[in-house]
C-alpha cells in the first residue's frame, strides 16, 4: 500500500456477505464461459454511453455533455468515484 492510498471498511452482516459471495461466484461461472468481448458487450449492456450524451440548456445556453471510456484504463469507476467525492 502507498502512503496516499486509503482503504475503505464496509461492514456487513453475514446474511449480506453470503449473498454477495453467491452473486460472485455466479458472475465468475457465467464469465467464465464467455470471451472477452462477450464480457465486455455483456457489461455495457448495464451502462448504455449513449444514455450518458445529453444536451442541456441553461439560461439560454445549450450545453453539450459527451462521455468517452478509455479500455486502456487503470482506474475503476469506483476509484474515480471515491476520489472525486474526497475533494
Amino acid at each position: 500500500m502507498q502512503d496516499n492510498e486509503k482503504i475503505y471498511r464496509v461492514e456487513l452482516t453475514n446474511e449480506e456477505y453470503e449473498f454477495i459471495e453467491n452473486l460472485m461466484k455466479e458472475l465468475c461461472n457465467k464469465f467464465s464461459k464467455m470471451t472477452r468481448e462477450e464480457i465486455a458487450k455483456y457489461l455495457k449492456s448495464f451502462y448504455p454511453e449513449q444514455n450518458l450524451n445529453f444536451e442541456k440548456e441553461i439560461r439560454g445556453t445549450v450545453y453539450k455533455v459527451n462521455t468517452y471510456f478509455n479500455k486502456d484504463s487503470e482506474q475503476t469507476i469506483l476509484t474515480r468515484l471515491f476520489e472525486i467525492f474526497q475533494k
